[in-house]
């Protein structure tokens, strides 16, 4: 099986009606069905891929094994769709939760310098997200850091040992971030107290004491503080499609003209927009050769985002 190509049409509206007859149709008559099915998941399923793992080689592999194992023990994961969310949202999901299963597996058998690469860019997104929850603000970049790399050799330590703690009940991936956020906990404990011993309570940008988004004593599992079944997946389809745009705008202004790309540069690259006739000093050019510049330009821009199947498939399901 091939990764979906660029430019795919358009697929069906979001409906659970829709996604559950669809599923019924698969588990009922799969020599008919299953095309359909992976077409209408293809692109999902490729985005989630792409974002898992480090290369495109190892993401095509992925692709296929999702499929695979969408199949296996006569579609026994499919059974579990209930049409809570979109069934685009429920593969996301599941394929996230194999391709974890794939690493731990690779851990349990000795591969672990392949192992932690394939690890590491897996969960650092997620690692990041839960310090950024528990010291939010730019004050702590460097203590954020710093318990990153804490995290990061507490689950590497004696060959990997809290990670194989895993006993295969419950989610991999849940179980992960859990253990995360109790080191990161750990972490700022560690960082609290000694803090005060050494007479440090505050700084100009406020008190230390802001540096936990929650209370650590009512401290409890990610996953369980962030909301339904639902709201996760409708999340984390978001952050997929997030994604998906961002890749496609960055291919799209590489294929821009050099004149273009400086007007991006100048006009954005500062991060709040600049008048066009400040844009034009800066150019050397006329006012109105750059309001020609940026109507290129974003019309090249709104055109690759409409263009991109997971977006497509996204406005289509909103």
């Amino acid at each position: 099986m091939s990764a979906p190509q660029r430019g795919s049409p358009a697929m069906p509206k979001d409906r659970p009606a829709v996604d559950l007859e669809l599923v019924r149709l698969v588990l009922t008559d799969a020599t008919q069905a299953w095309a359909g099915f992976v077409q209408r998941v293809a692109d999902t399923t490729w985005t989630a891929c792409s974002i898992a793992c480090c290369e495109e080689p190892e993401a095509r592999e992925a692709f296929t094994a999702v499929f695979d194992a969408l199949r296996a023990d006569g579609f026994r994961c499919l059974r579990q769709y209930d049409g809570t969310g979109s069934i685009n949202t429920f593969v996301a999901l599941h394929a996230r939760e194999f391709l974890a299963e794939r690493l731990m597996r690779r851990i349990s058998e000795g591969r672990h310098k392949e192992a932690w690469a394939a690890f590491e860019h897996f969960f650092r997104r997620d690692i990041d997200r839960i310090l950024r929850r528990r010291m939010p603000g730019p004050e702590f970049d460097e203590i954020r850091r710093d318990a990153y790399q804490e995290i990061c050799l507490a689950l590497v330590a004696d060959g990997f040992k809290r990670i194989k703690s895993y006993s295969g009940s419950g989610s991999f991936t849940g179980f992960i971030l859990q253990a995360v956020d109790r080191l990161a906990i750990d972490h700022i404990r560690r960082t609290a107290s000694r803090r005060k011993k050494s007479g440090v309570t505050g700084t100009a940008d406020g008190p230390r004491s802001a540096m936990v988004s929650v209370p650590i004593d009512g401290a409890t599992d990610i996953a369980s503080g962030e909301g339904t079944a639902e709201d996760l997946m409708i999340e984390k389809e978001n952050e997929l499609t997030l994604e998906a745009a961002a890749q496609a705008l960055r291919e799209a202004s590489c294929a821009l003209t050099d004149a273009e790309q400086l007007y991006m540069r100048i006009a954005l690259g500062s991060g709040e927009p600049l008048p066009a006739r400040e844009v034009a000093r800066l150019m050397g050019r006329p006012v109105e050769e750059i309001y020609k510049l940026k109507q290129r330009v974003m019309g090249r821009l709104r055109d690759a985002l409409e263009r991109n199947p997971a977006v497509k498939l996204w406005r289509a399901s909103v």
